[in-house]
């Protein structure tokens, strides 16, 4: 592969391809060698979500700013996009939703923790072990469930948990948690959004099918040789998700 023509679009889907090809082939935690499943899932999770929001989203709704602009490259995935990621609609709606994620959040009050000392509150993680918190994630708006998500990646706000959803040294990674302010200036809560790790690369899978849905006639129109996007529904087994593991 060269130099992409949409990078937006086509930077992801190889992201993306790594994903499929090397996941299974990094082993679990054995001697001195470094486990890195969690740790691979999430870098490469990276230009996949925050890319199409970069480079597409902010230019479609600020078309003065010019210097990165993928949404004049393809106007079909360009509205696509933005339609999907709405302000007010709730992303469960959205074709790029997949889940369970859960959802809470964390009132400034007389400052915020540091999470990165002290991991997951516990009131926090007993708040996303509530039924309520699904509930919560599939109903926030599908603007601020990206801008969580975007946030937390191009921040460095995302925490490694164990299979109980906690934050414990040591222990194999089975869960992330995603955070990110209210708001970049003056914020008055954090946002949490968790996940198992296994859900997390079902979601990978499902917001690459979207964007290639969304873009593929006109791209194959332009003749930008990508080819149609095939049903690539991940299954993962059920005895491989209780395997991915940090």
């Amino acid at each position: 592969m060269g130099n992409p023509t949409h990078f937006s679009l086509e930077v992801p889907k190889r992201a993306h391809q790594l994903l499929r090809d090397l996941y299974e082939q990094l082993g679990d935690s054995e001697g001195t060698k470094l486990p890195l499943k969690a740790t691979f899932l999430l870098s490469v999770s990276m230009p996949i979500v925050i890319l199409p929001i970069e480079r597409i989203l902010k230019y479609k709704r600020n078309p003065n700013e010019v210097h990165m602009n993928d949404a004049v490259l393809n106007a079909r995935l360009a509205d696509a996009v933005d339609r999907a990621i709405d302000l007010e609609a709730k992303v469960h709606e959205a074709k790029f939703f997949m889940g369970p994620w859960q959802h809470a959040t964390l009132e400034k009050g007389s400052g915020f923790p540091n999470l990165a000392a002290d991991g997951l509150p516990e009131d926090i993680a007993q708040q996303l072990d509530s039924p309520d918190a699904v509930e919560d994630a599939r109903n926030l708006s599908a603007n601020r469930f990206c801008k969580i998500l975007r946030n937390a990646l191009a921040h460095g706000g995302v925490l490694y948990l164990d299979q109980h959803g906690r934050s414990r040294s040591g222990a194999p990674v089975r869960r992330f948690a995603f955070v990110s302010t209210n708001s970049p200036n003056n914020p008055t809560k954090l946002h949490f959004l968790r996940i198992k790790m296994a859900d997390y690369r079902a979601f990978l899978q499902r917001w690459v099918d979207w964007l290639n849905e969304e873009a593929i006639e006109e791209i194959l129109a332009e003749g930008l040789g990508l080819e149609a996007p095939e049903a690539e529904a991940e299954i993962i087994p059920e005895e491989a998700a209780k395997a991915v593991v940090e």
